[in-house]
């Protein structure tokens, strides 16, 4: 009996001896990361993004129009002199005479009187349309005795946009999408000149092209 137990105690050791001397497996390895969810990285980005500015969307910033004529009757009906006046916070005055001409370009001349007497005049050209709602004007000059004096075309103050919130064959209501101001100028005849102040504007009708 002790023979027998002394044996298997005996073979229990080769076997351990021989497991140790062999090639034991590698440890297996760590469980691999979760994969990066890139809806989620992305959505990540866009919050972090709408904190510092708002994100754009196609919503309009302007309730629905009021003025419904269609374009081409618009247009047909901006054709012409138009007639402006201000009053200046210091107690003078702007007049203004805008020509629109059927090619898309036009002229206006301004007449300053100041509070105290004096009166200065300026005349530009450019370019102007509508669609729909919105009249724009884009600015390319001063007209002087010698020609045109070419204003700088990447100047943004250069270019404006209206809403047109009445127009008649009479008056021309509309309001400065960036100033909000209002301006109402009323259809003068084909024959009305706005007196100028000094010899600004050349004898012949100015042509300018781009």
């Amino acid at each position: 009996m002790i023979s027998r137990l002394f044996l298997v105690v005996c073979l229990l050791l080769m076997a351990g001896c021989a497991s140790m001397t062999g090639n034991t497996p590698p440890p297996p390895p760590p469980p691999s990361p979760d994969p990066v969810n890139l809806r989620q990285a992305v959505d990540k980005v866009e919050a972090a993004a709408e904190e510092e500015e708002a994100a754009p969307t196609n919503k309009s910033t302007r309730s629905a129009p009021t003025f419904t004529m269609a374009t081409p009757t618009a247009r047909r009906m901006l054709l012409g002199k138009w007639y402006g006046v201000a009053k200046s916070a210091d107690g003078g005055s702007k007049e203004w005479l805008i020509e629109r001409l059927v090619d898309g370009t036009y002229r206006i001349d301004f007449r300053f009187n100041q509070a105290n007497g004096v009166v200065t005049s300026q005349s530009e050209v450019g370019f102007w349309g509508v669609s729909e709602d919105i009249y724009f004007r884009i600015f390319r000059g001063w007209v002087q005795a010698d020609g045109m004096k070419v204003a700088d075309a990447t100047d943004p103050d250069h270019y404006d946009a209206y809403e047109i919130l009445a127009l008649s064959k009479n008056y021309f209501r509309y309001r400065h999408l960036g100033l909000s101001e209002i301006y109402t100028v009323k259809k003068m005849p084909d024959h009305f000149q706005l007196p100028v102040a000094s010899n600004v504007q050349p004898s012949a009708p100015l042509k300018f092209e781009f």
